[in-house]
């Protein structure tokens, strides 16, 4: 019996836990390049139970199969699909057709984002809100005025067809490497080239299925509703069976 006590409370800490995970997918659904995370969890430890044998008989005992033990959360997964493109109109939007990321400078260190809804400071610099500086293949982009052209491969010309800056576009050899900094801003693993494309006055959206997380959430309230109802069925016996000993 108490062995349903521990793994009753490690489903309801690893459902909490998943809840977590979902309530932070949904909360940003509608940011620009946020991709989506995935909780993956698993049993600690698998007990092998036999039955024993006959001493009389001289019969060996024979394995039954395995008996899960405590639940618990093994990792978050980042999903790096597309979330599809956006047409804004804006001339500091940006999204990427292909494998790569903007790298964005965040106070000396380079982090990376799929996020391209950029915007100026106050000495011109293009930047990612709260995040820092955006990277161009010379170093931070500035522009001196809003009458310029972006091309394809992420080059940016003035109103007189000279190259103002272009905007660095990188990938990765794995992704697994990258850890999650922000939302929807990463750091880590091997920088390689890619082909990738830039579509101007563009964003990339969220990558998060409402639909689908809203019925994960749905499934995760009942299983924790339901293993804290079990489980104070599991202590209402236990204090019955105290009670019941301690008259004996």
């Amino acid at each position: 019996m108490f062995k349903g006590f521990y793994n009753l409370s490690s489903s309801m800490l690893t459902q909490n836990k998943n809840l977590n995970v979902i309530s932070n997918n949904l909360a940003n659904v509608s940011t620009s390049g946020y991709k989506s995370d995935k909780m993956v969890s698993g049993t600690f430890q698998d007990a092998v139970m036999s039955r024993t044998g006959n001493n009389i008989t001289g019969a060996e005992g024979s394995p039954l199969g395995n008996s899960s033990m405590i639940t618990v959360p093994y990792e978050t997964v980042t999903d790096f699909s597309d979330g599809g493109w956006e047409e804004t109109g804006g001339i500091l939007d940006f999204a990427i057709s292909g494998k790569g990321f903007f790298e964005v400078d965040r106070q000396g260190e380079k982090v990376y984002t799929r996020n391209g809804s950029f915007s100026l400071d106050q000495e011109g610099y293009v930047v990612l809100q709260g995040v820092g500086r955006v990277s161009g293949t010379n170093g931070p982009i500035l522009i001196k005025s809003d009458d310029f052209q972006v091309e394809p491969d992420g080059g940016i010309y003035d109103a007189t067809g000279n190259l103002v800056s272009k905007l660095k576009i990188v990938d990765f050899e794995k992704y697994d490497d990258m850890s999650k900094v922000s939302e929807g801003v990463f750091s880590g693993g091997t920088v390689q080239k890619t082909d990738a494309t830039l579509l101007w006055k563009y964003v990339e959206n969220s990558n998060v299925d409402p639909l689908r997380e809203m019925t994960d959430m749905l499934v995760n309230q009942r299983t924790l509703q339901s293993a804290a109802q079990i489980l104070k069925m599991y202590d209402a016996m236990a204090v019955k069976a105290t009670t019941e000993i301690g008259r004996v």
